[in-house]
């Protein structure tokens, strides 16, 4: 079986969601180490070539498990263009749902465009369909009111805000948490 054959690929209005190829590490580097797109996740963020490959290597690695608990896409255009990153990660599953976490970035040039929604949007789409979970959940640093507008254009409700809750650069930072059950 070639590759492309089981490749999961989720098709929006204008972009499409697919797993990575090792043709994106160019692309995936460019986001991945970039300081103000990684800047409320520095742990995400790598700083060489050789990192970005590795992580690469891992998402497609995901791709291919039978039992497949991580979904890390790259965002394109409908045009091919990559414009950036997006996956989730399903935390519990049984016969009766389960719950996963999505995320997103996007190279700068793209941001304010909401390709971050149809994104997301797509992905909780697949969670409730195909994999039959019963919620999905995101969460941002407290500051990060785009990452945060995009939870609520698609749905998701405010769960919780944990003061001073994560670590970033040496100061400890709010954080977010929303979520959407499926109806």
């Amino acid at each position: 079986m070639k590759r492309w054959e089981i490749m999961l690929i989720l098709e929006g209005v204008r972009i499409i969601l697919r797993d990575h190829i090792i043709s994106d590490l160019e692309d995936m580097h460019e986001w991945i180490s970039d300081n103000k797109i990684m800047r409320f996740l520095p742990g995400m963020k790598t700083s060489s070539i050789d990192e970005t490959k590795n992580r690469l290597i891992e998402s497609i690695e995901e791709s291919l498990k039978s039992n497949r608990k991580k979904y890390f896409f790259a965002v394109l255009l409908k045009t091919g263009e990559i414009i950036g990153d997006a996956g989730f990660t399903v935390l519990c599953k049984n016969e009766d749902g389960g719950i996963a976490n999505i995320g997103y970035f996007l190279k700068k040039q793209f941001w304010g465009n909401g390709y971050g929604t149809e994104a997301a949007s797509l992905m909780i789409q697949y969670c409730f369909e195909k994999i039959k979970l019963h919620k999905v959940t995101a969460g941002c640093d407290a500051e990060n009111r785009s990452s945060e507008q995009i939870m609520i254009k698609c749905g998701m409700k405010k769960e919780a805000e944990y003061k001073r809750h994560v670590l970033i650069n040496g100061e400890w930072r709010d954080r977010l948490e929303y979520a959407i059950i499926k109806n």
